[in-house]
């Protein structure tokens, strides 16, 4: 009879094991990255009544007859499933997709943990801010390098850190010049180029062409240098009749003394208008385009404009037929480029075809030879004032192309590795799915400054609950093996998000009401049980 009792007494305070268990997990419904827990039961040690025995002669055999004596807790086990993702917008915030815990620690003891509420605090230490356990990784070195294979320590950003400056010595030109463009078409380029103490310097590039298939490049850097502020870098990029780049050199151009403009035959229409492209060279070895226009404005008498591209540099004159030859005037208009000795354009009328109604011969024009390339790449060369060091930087032309485009050159600049110095801003620090933490700085650069390590076990269930979201270490969940993400089995980092509770509250509620229904059923058991006792002590009566 007392063997029910104790039965039922087991049933009811395991059955509240079981009770508190789900309490707890009901509880930490939102609590950020934690794992459920689930009890498991089994019996107890049984009393034999009587033994089994084997079958003999015409007798077969008989079995146990065993009382038990109750039931006991087997274990009460940790769900490591995933919990659902929460998106914080804090990109400080981490969760683990897939297997792996953090590792944070105090200096003596390392935890684990898949609550990634992490931040930074005022020494710039990567934390957990409700315990100050410090987020555990490997930092980068001065140039952002980062070796994982040493032991693992704190992680701590440098805060206020500094990026050096960094001279420009590459420039990368992309994308089309127009292969449809009249000899004398430019297509202007700018970029800014830093020195070594970070100051920035507009430099402005002019391609001209000058042949089929042939450019000529000069480049211009107006601010802050030690003259002459235009510089002497002169180049030629040449490209095949198929519009692939074909080659690039230098030039070492000579200033054009004069060029001549030969009328062979002009419109006799009133108002009409033909003109024609050149290219000179002026002091300071920069090549210009001009264009020349004729304009009828009676029979036999034409006016000239000269005229620079992009400028308001202009010359003007008339051109006469005189029965025999076409007679300029003045015949050598000069054309001023800024601080430069005027170009005289000799304009000079040939002993041939008489002008005639809407037929148009274009002036022909007697141009200087073009340089031939030098053994230099057409390099930008120059010197800053302000104590910086001398520059020069390269021109990468082999991605160009020159293909027909309406006249419309498309080339544009990119691969520029110059920067102003910066400071690093925690405001725009980004973590990568492999735990990379990247500094951004106040000169739009970035540069890594450590990595989070992650470890796996490989009994995770045999790990203990530390509190407050922590997991330690015991001997039958093994030791940690701390890795990479995305190495080992391990999952991968997801910036900006934390991973919630695991807990399943329908099959919460679910368990609790079975748990209830156990918990009454031995209730009852001691219930009968007290009554069948009371009912034998009141048989003497």
């Amino acid at each position: 009879m007392m063997r029910s009792l104790f039965a039922g007494v087991s049933g009811l305070r395991n059955h509240q094991t079981r009770m508190d268990v789900i309490g707890n997990n009901i509880a930490n419904v939102n609590t950020t990255g934690f794992k459920a827990s689930r009890v498991n039961f089994q019996d107890i040690l049984s009393q034999t009544v009587q033994g089994a025995s084997a079958a003999q002669g015409n007798r077969g055999g008989t079995n146990p007859k065993q009382i038990g004596l109750g039931m006991g807790v087997a274990s009460i086990d940790t769900i490591f499933t995933d919990g659902s993702y929460q998106t914080t917008g804090k990109q400080t915030d981490l969760s683990v997709t897939g297997q792996g815990f953090f590792i944070v620690a105090d200096g003596a003891t390392q935890y684990y943990t898949r609550a990634g509420n992490f931040d930074f605090d005022a020494e710039g230490n990567y934390l957990v801010p409700g315990t100050g356990l410090k987020v555990q990784g490997w930092m980068a070195d001065a140039n952002g390098a980062i070796s994982t294979t040493g032991d693992i320590g704190s992680i701590q950003v440098p805060v206020g850190a500094t990026m050096p400056a960094n001279a420009t010595t590459t420039i990368d030109f992309v994308n089309n010049l127009a292969g449809d463009a009249a000899v004398g078409a430019s297509a202007k380029v700018s970029f800014t180029a830093y020195d070594s103490l970070g100051n920035a310097h507009k430099v402005n590039t002019n391609f001209i062409k000058v042949a089929d298939n042939t450019w000529v490049f000069n480049s211009e850097v107006p601010d802050a240098l030690a003259a002459p502020a235009i510089t002497n870098t002169t180049g030629q990029v040449t490209f095949t009749s198929d519009g692939k780049f074909s080659s690039v050199g230098g030039l070492t151009p000579t200033t054009t003394t004069d060029f001549d403009v030969n009328i062979t035959q002009l419109d006799s229409d009133s108002n009409s208008q033909h003109s024609v492209n050149s290219v000179v060279w002026d002091a300071d070895l920069v090549p210009h385009v001009i264009t020349t226009t004729f304009t009828c404005t009676s029979t036999n008498n034409w006016s000239y404009k000269v005229t620079e591209e992009g400028t308001t540099n202009s010359t003007t004159g008339t051109v006469t037929w005189d029965g025999t030859d076409y007679i300029a005037t003045p015949a050598s208009p000069a054309i001023d480029f800024g601080s430069s000795t005027g170009i005289p354009l000799n304009i000079t009328g040939l002993a041939g075809t008489a002008p005639a109604a809407k037929a148009f011969t274009a002036p022909s024009t007697t141009n200087p030879a073009l340089p031939a390339p030098s053994a230099t790449m057409g390099d930008l060369s120059f010197t800053p004032t302000g104590g910086a060091n001398p520059m020069t930087i390269k021109y990468d032309l082999s991605t160009l192309t020159q293909y027909g485009n309406n006249g419309t050159s498309t080339i544009f600049y990119s691969g520029n590795d110059g920067y102003a110095a910066g400071t690093l801003d925690l405001a725009k620090l980004t973590i990568d799915q492999s735990g990379v933490l990247i500094g951004g700085f106040t000169n739009g650069k970035s540069k890594n400054l450590a990595q989070l390590s992650l470890a796996v076990f490989n009994n995770p269930g045999g790990l203990n609950k530390a509190g407050s979201n922590l997991f330690s270490t015991t001997t039958n969940s093994g030791d940690p093996q701390i890795g990479t993400a995305g190495s080992g089995g391990r999952g991968t980092f997801s910036a900006g998000t934390l991973e919630m509770s695991n807990v399943d509250l329908a099959q919460q509620f679910s368990d609790m009401i079975i748990t209830q229904r156990g918990f009454q059923a031995n209730s009852k058991i001691i219930t009968t049980t007290d009554e069948m006792l009371d009912l034998l002590a009141n048989l003497k009566r």
